[in-house]
């Protein structure tokens, strides 16, 4: 396919009466579907651009609580004018009155992919995603949930399938469908939706595959009833996908919602260091994964930018709010560091001896 922009659509004439809503979109093509929506391609007539239109699969479309995610996702992502959140160019009705919307098309691959791949020992996408391109991703998809929690919306569902990385590294945070409003009520049906273990949550298993009704990348909070939730619930998926980036294995296992549950709520927070020894993982990064990791939120990063200033350190090599680092190995560290300044100060010295030596003998003879 031909990706340069031609003349012949950019200089066209628009007519005097032009199609709006969707009879504006021709050319439809299926792009994927999912466990609620569909996304096909079609062209902007007016704007002579490829574009994503998502609409609700047809089972879905005349009930209400799929629909308020719907709607909800087309609106906060509009709502967070942030560069890692899709464009979104419209939302309307089709010809038979059901909800569409308009987006960005993307390209590239997203998270889950890429760590599946790594999983398999695929090289391509190994020399493609080293430890510090998959931190730098983490660290913009944080900045967007960052930008997202001062405006009063939490994610709720971040996991790898919904952090896409583009072909040209631009980093995109998708799916903000069980986003959670400032003001929202705790009783809201999108909330017990997600508190039932009903919701369609996909996350990667050891090994690969994906296992629906299973949230494997939900924090504590999200589990109870109550339902209760803040930016500290993405911190915690947050610490989860550092998990999964560090060792290479899934954080979360479980036959069932009811034994994910009782994991969150009862089980310590598995050490990357211990689950992945081959691996040499930084202390600093296995402080910072457990941090995130926390059962209680008072106990996590209280922000998301907490989480992003460690990670910018660790990636650095230097030092992090959660890991204090033993005195010999920080003297031997800065000893490293400044091996080649101290060198060059002893040679010199050692020089400036022989100059005045030198001079020394030659006013003797």
């Amino acid at each position: 396919m031909n990706k340069n922009i031609a003349l012949s659509e950019t200089d066209r004439d628009l007519p005097k009466h032009v199609k709006n809503g969707f009879m504006r979109y021709r050319d439809f093509q299926p792009l994927t579907q999912g466990g609620e929506a569909i996304l096909r391609t079609c062209v902007d007539e007016n704007l002579g651009r490829l574009v994503v239109m998502k609409t609700l699969q047809p089972q879905f479309q005349n009930l209400e609580t799929y629909q308020k995610r719907f709607l909800r996702e087309a609106r906060v992502t509009a709502q967070i004018p942030h560069p890692a959140t899709i464009p979104v160019y419209e939302l309307s009705r089709d010809s038979d009155g059901n909800a569409y919307f308009t987006m960005k098309k993307l390209g590239g691959r997203d998270m889950s992919d890429i760590l599946d791949q790594l999983s398999t020992g695929h090289q391509p996408t190994i020399e493609a995603f080293p430890l510090d391109a998959l931190l730098n991703v983490l660290i913009s998809a944080g900045q967007c949930l960052a930008f997202a929690h001062d405006h009063g919306v939490v994610h709720r569902d971040m996991k790898p399938a919904n952090i896409m990385i583009g072909d040209y590294g631009e980093v995109m945070v998708l799916d903000w469908g069980l986003a959670k409003v400032w003001d929202m009520d705790d009783n809201d049906d999108v909330d017990q939706l997600i508190r039932s273990g009903k919701q369609v949550m996909s996350g990667r298993l050891t090994g690969r595959g994906d296992v629906q009704g299973t949230p494997f990348y939900m924090s504590p909070e999200q589990a109870v009833e109550t339902g209760d939730v803040d930016g500290r619930s993405d911190v915690y998926s947050m610490g989860i996908i550092l998990f999964e980036v560090l060792t290479g294995e899934s954080y979360m296992s479980g036959k069932n919602f009811k034994e994910i549950k009782r994991k969150l709520l009862e089980e310590p927070a598995r050490h990357p260091i211990r689950v992945a020894p081959k691996k040499k993982i930084s202390p600093e990064l296995n402080a910072i994964c457990l941090k995130a990791l926390q059962r209680q939120p008072v106990d996590r990063y209280q922000n998301m930018s907490l989480l992003i200033d460690d990670l910018r350190a660790a990636m650095l090599g230097n030092p992090v709010s959660v890991y204090q680092e033993p005195l010999l190995a920080n003297v031997l560290k800065w000893r490293n560091r400044k091996i080649f300044s101290v060198a060059s100060v002893v040679w010199m010295l050692v020089g400036a001896a022989l100059v005045i030596m030198v001079e020394v003998l030659f006013n003797l003879i």
